[in-house]
């Protein structure tokens, strides 16, 4: 009687731990097909993301920029001599935005250079400014319109990201989202 026991008992014992082996392992598959949710909506997001903005070649520079994928984001070169320069048409914005290799040495004299405008963008005031951004407004035949510039470096070098436009931008908003794409610039 006493083997009939054990034997039922480690029956009983083995069909236990079988059960929760099983459990384990359809647990383990839960988790799996969890994580492989997870990664393939992380990868769609990033997709996704993707397909909304493109990269920008900004030849002869060696630079590109995002924009999004709607953009025509048709790029001119706009170079004179040694000074690259490209110009990118933003329809956001109804204007553009320019990259090129700054005149001046530092960020501090575009902005002394850009105040001293009396002519073309008569300088009214900086609507905002960091060390390295800056929203001018400014004041032509009554009108007012905004400028942004950023200074980047990349690569070790200095590049200036302008806004386009004989009448420069229709707000300070779309200046803010001039700054942003020129955030984007990086090495190709």
């Amino acid at each position: 009687m006493k083997g009939i026991t054990f034997g039922v008992l480690g029956l009983s014992l083995a069909s236990a731990l079988a059960v929760a082996c099983n459990r384990d392992s359809s647990v383990a598959g839960t988790t799996t097909t969890t994580q492989a949710a997870v990664t393939t909506t992380s990868t769609a997001a990033q997709a996704a993301t993707a397909a909304k903005e493109k990269d920008v070649d900004l030849a002869p520079l060696p630079l590109k920029v995002k924009l999004p994928a709607d953009e025509t984001a048709m790029a001119m070169d706009m170079s004179l001599g040694e000074i690259k320069s490209v110009s990118v048409s933003y329809e956001a914005v109804s204007a553009g935005f320019n990259v090129s290799v700054p005149i001046e040495k530092s960020f501090a004299e575009t902005k002394k250079s850009v105040k001293g405008d009396t002519v073309l963008f008569p300088f009214k005031r900086w609507v905002s400014e960091t060390d390295t951004t800056a929203v001018e407004e400014f004041n032509n035949e009554g009108k007012s319109g905004f400028i942004a510039y950023a200074w980047k470096t990349v690569g070790g070098k200095p590049y200036l990201c302008k806004s386009n436009g004989l009448s420069g931008l229709k707000s300070a908003d779309d200046a803010n989202k001039v700054l942003k794409v020129c955030d984007t610039l990086a090495a190709k």
